[in-house]
């Protein structure tokens, strides 16, 4: 389980949802005592969370336990979702994901070209029958950004859902046929997004290991894996900015805190004429 390859953890709600990616790419249970099933293969991890917001953070904080030594992961939350006006079998990105009960809303930029719709998502705490808002439904996707933040970063966290209800066809019983063909018919797509999530993890790893300044600074002091994130972004814009002269920007000083040390970087960037 524990090898460097490991990139990317994919939250899914049941074993209906997950079989099509689990015989797609010949996935194989982890075994030991765990209180998810998990499967992997190669670069992917799989863990089935049960339905429910608390479910979805369970098996999310569960992932993230057993991925803290392997540096960054991207995270994919994959299943299927209610929505107002979209088509049955039809995928989308969560382009917003705001929770129904508290009004938090998480947004996840989408820098990635993906070949198909985004839209925005609620998560509710029960069966969607009204479909009030333009946008998806589901039960689980909140509950998983806000775990996944704790460890990754907004870029590399992702929600991907499929139709399977809408105003015209709202909820009935899903039948295991069903649900298992709507994740089906859409597996070029899935395995297109696996691709390029793959890919952006290798880019924001290569980042890390090549810059000393990063490695210099984070031994300086103690850093949150929140704050790593926004210190490895920091310095990435700063070298965009001011390429190599960008260190001797950079001050240091004894009394500095990790907090107001990021402080002083996003003030040094502020000062520079580039509008971020």
């Amino acid at each position: 389980m524990h090898h460097h390859q490991d990139m990317l953890n994919i939250v899914v709600a049941s074993i209906h949802e997950a079989r099509p990616l689990i015989d797609h790419y010949a996935m194989a249970k982890l075994q030991g005592a765990h209180p998810f099933i998990i499967y992997t293969r190669a670069q992917l991890t799989l863990i089935i969370s049960g339905l429910g917001k608390i479910n979805a953070a369970a098996a999310t904080g569960y992932l993230q336990a057993l991925s803290l030594d392997k540096g960054m992961m991207a995270w994919l939350n994959l299943g299927i979702a209610g929505h107002r006006t979209l088509e049955i079998g039809q995928g989308f990105m969560a382009h917003r994901v705001r929770d129904d009960a508290t009004g938090k809303s998480y947004y996840s930029p989408h820098i990635y070209p993906f070949p198909f719709p985004s839209s925005d998502l609620t998560t509710v705490d029960q069966v969607e029958h009204r479909y009030e808002n333009d946008g998806g439904y589901d039960m689980e996707a909140s509950a998983y950004y806000k775990i996944a933040l704790r460890s990754s970063t907004l870029e590399l966290i992702h929600c991907y859902k499929i139709i399977s209800d809408n105003r015209q066809h709202p909820v009935k019983k899903m039948t295991k046929e069903t649900i298992i063909a709507l994740i089906n018919n859409r597996l070029n797509e899935i395995a297109n997004i696996l691709k390029i999530l793959v890919s952006e993890v290798e880019e924001f790893r290569k980042l890390d290991r090549s810059n000393q300044e990063y490695h210099e600074i984070t031994q300086r002091w103690h850093f949150t894996e929140t704050q790593k994130r926004q210190l490895n972004t920091l310095l990435q814009r700063g070298s965009v900015i001011y390429g190599k002269s960008f260190s001797s920007q950079i001050k240091y000083s004894s009394d500095q805190t990790a907090k107001t040390f990021l402080a002083h970087l996003k003030q040094t960037l502020a000062a520079s004429k580039w509008i971020l």
